[in-house]
């Protein structure tokens, strides 16, 4: 059984579409073109205002779209954009070794997964291409607050509050903005099984132009692995990757 479209989110939808076929239009010519009445249309026009998607020309009293709404179409790209480029880089450092390595989104207060390439040896982690998981107990969700202010950082802790998740988990904002600050100079973050308890994950953040962490990667092994490897060696094959995908930008 099909579930009927939210009218209002349509007609918002509509408004939209009416908008960016014209260079410019005016409420009444938008309530005729959308078969609401005037009233109504302007309802949801001044929304769409409020929100940043639309906006009125002052000199002709028209409405045009803003970049939000072209931004929101080029970053849905870039995130498919951006894999691509990265998968190289990934494959490097899976090849080389072996261990788990993700590839992820930064959004306001999680991290997504865009991709994982799963380790050739013993080791089991659970995520997965679409999952999230919290910033502040994640290696690569460590490496993109680094490139937040303190002041964002505080903000983004009380909104999703520092729950306790495992007995390494921090949950102190002074100590989770110490340990950010370390972070930023060092370049990497590093989860010491504060999201899963016997894993080990070491983080760098993928910078736009504006030096937003926007996305991060990581490699993921087992605590007891972990010193199997020349760290200075992998932390410098890292940072070359990161250097590299940022090269996209």
């Amino acid at each position: 059984m099909s579930q009927r479209n939210n009218q209002s989110v349509e007609r918002a939808f509509k408004i939209l579409e009416t908008i960016a076929s014209n260079e410019g239009i005016g409420v009444s010519d938008i309530a005729r073109e959308v078969e609401l009445n005037k009233s109504t249309a302007f309802g949801l026009i001044k929304t769409l205002d409020n929100l940043g998607y639309i906006f009125k020309n002052e000199d002709t009293d028209k409405y045009q779209l803003t970049y939000k709404i072209r931004n929101l179409a080029e970053e849905g790209a870039d995130g498919h954009e951006i894999l691509s480029y990265a998968k190289p880089y990934l494959n490097k450092l899976s090849e080389k070794y072996g261990e788990i390595i993700h590839f992820v989104a930064a959004s306001e207060e999680a991290v997504f997964y865009l991709e994982k390439i799963e380790s050739t040896k013993a080791i089991r982690v659970y995520t997965g291409i679409g999952s999230s998981m919290p910033m502040y107990c994640t290696g690569v969700g460590k490496a993109i607050l680094s490139t937040r202010s303190e002041e964002e950082v505080r903000e983004y802790a009380k909104n999703v509050g520092l729950e306790k998740i495992t007995g390494n988990t921090i949950t102190d904002i002074e100590e989770l903005i110490k340990d950010l600050k370390l972070t930023k100079k060092r370049g990497y973050g590093i989860d010491d099984g504060e999201n899963q308890e016997e894993l080990y994950c070491i983080g760098v953040p993928i910078k736009n132009k504006k030096g937003e962490g926007v996305y991060a990667l990581s490699i993921s092994m087992p605590k007891f692995r972990k010193d199997q490897y020349d760290f200075d060696e992998l932390i410098a094959d890292l940072l070359y990757a990161k250097e590299g995908i940022e090269k996209f930008y």
